[in-house]
């Protein structure tokens, strides 16, 4: 008998304390993707199956009166995943299917796009959570994935949907005012979490979890992860790791620092559609880091403790999946 799928939901807020949610797992990997528990107790990173069945998207195409700025919301999420599709070294691809009535999130087959969902419990009752994205995932092969076949491994997305907040002013423009959220930012931090990525300490990275005026392009920080869950075969540019440990003096490592690689040089060689920003990791229970798809360069690697504005309680998850009681924050910031 199949074990029950898990469904998360990641949600993105108004720009305000920087607060940061992850759960990660060993290895520490240089971005922050979802992962599922296994039977077994260990973890997988959250991916869809590309050769499973196709990936596609269906959109309610119904809006609120709460959508301003004369451009089209459906041709903006549309523009949204092209971002994430073609980020250099990705090799992943989605569709558009036909248009629905569906309002709700459901682990029904469908990957639903709602502008008007009328379950607003998800939102908690206030303007403050801008979006959800909820994802089923399977935790063993062999579950229904309501396609027709089962999963084939454990971390494997099988169904995912989009809520925006009915209840927030949009716009649709390329400007936003005071009272208004931008729809491309936010939808482009919630088709992240869509193919699968949690959400990154990197205050320049797209899925940082606080929303900025205006934002639709990719950082360094989520092509590394985007690219590291669906590698393209032959790389547009070639990158490399950066590895290394956090110790206290006595030799002990550090468990849960947040470490960030951050280029010294002028040159771009995702080119100038893609923000320069720093690279960041985790380090694990020994103290080791790695942080992958990094683009040659000079670097300076920085660890920083947790220690405001982002706390132990702020990435809920993350000791406990590495069997942690919290993160060590009892040391002070280094780079080299």
């Amino acid at each position: 008998m199949n074990r029950a799928l898990s469904s998360r939901i990641s949600i993105f807020i108004v720009l305000g304390v920087a607060v940061l949610g992850l759960i990660l797992s060993l290895p520490a990997f240089s971005y922050l993707p979802m992962f599922t528990r296994t039977s077994s107790g260990s973890a997988k990173p959250d991916h869809w199956v590309l050769n499973a069945f196709p990936l596609t998207y269906s959109v309610n195409p119904s809006l609120g009166s709460n959508f301003v700025g004369g451009g089209d919301p459906i041709q903006i999420v549309s523009s949204s995943f092209d971002t994430w599709t073609k980020a250099p070294n990705t090799g992943l691809t989605i569709t558009r299917a036909s248009d629905t009535s569906a309002h709700s999130a459901a682990f029904d087959g469908m990957n639903l796009i709602c502008f008007i969902c009328q379950d607003k419990s998800s939102f908690g009752g206030t303007t403050d959570t801008l979006a959800v994205t909820v994802t089923t995932t399977s935790d063993a092969p062999g579950q229904d994935t309501r396609h027709g076949v089962s999963s084939t491994a454990a971390g494997q997305i099988v169904d995912a949907d989009i809520e925006f907040n009915p209840d927030v002013q949009w716009s649709t423009g390329s400007t936003v005012t005071d009272s208004q959220q931008h729809l491309q930012t936010v939808a482009t931090h919630e088709i992240g979490h869509f193919f699968g990525l949690d959400h990154s300490a990197v205050v320049r990275a797209a899925m940082f979890p606080y929303a900025p005026d205006v934002s639709t392009t990719l950082s360094y920080d989520d092509v590394a992860g985007i690219s590291q869950l669906y590698p393209k075969t032959s790389p547009d540019v070639a990158t490399g790791s950066i590895t290394g440990t956090v110790k206290f003096q006595g030799g002990a490592g550090v468990f849960g620092a947040h470490v960030f690689a951050d280029s010294t040089g002028s040159s771009l060689p995702f080119g100038t559609g893609v923000r320069k920003s720093p690279i960041g990791a985790m380090t694990g229970p020994d103290g080791s880091y790695t942080i992958s798809g990094a683009p040659s360069d000079s670097y300076t690697v920085t660890a920083e403790p947790l220690d405001d504005p982002v706390t132990d309680s702020d990435i809920s998850g993350y000791a406990s999946a590495l069997s942690k009681a919290s993160v060590q924050t009892n040391f002070t910031t280094r780079w080299h």
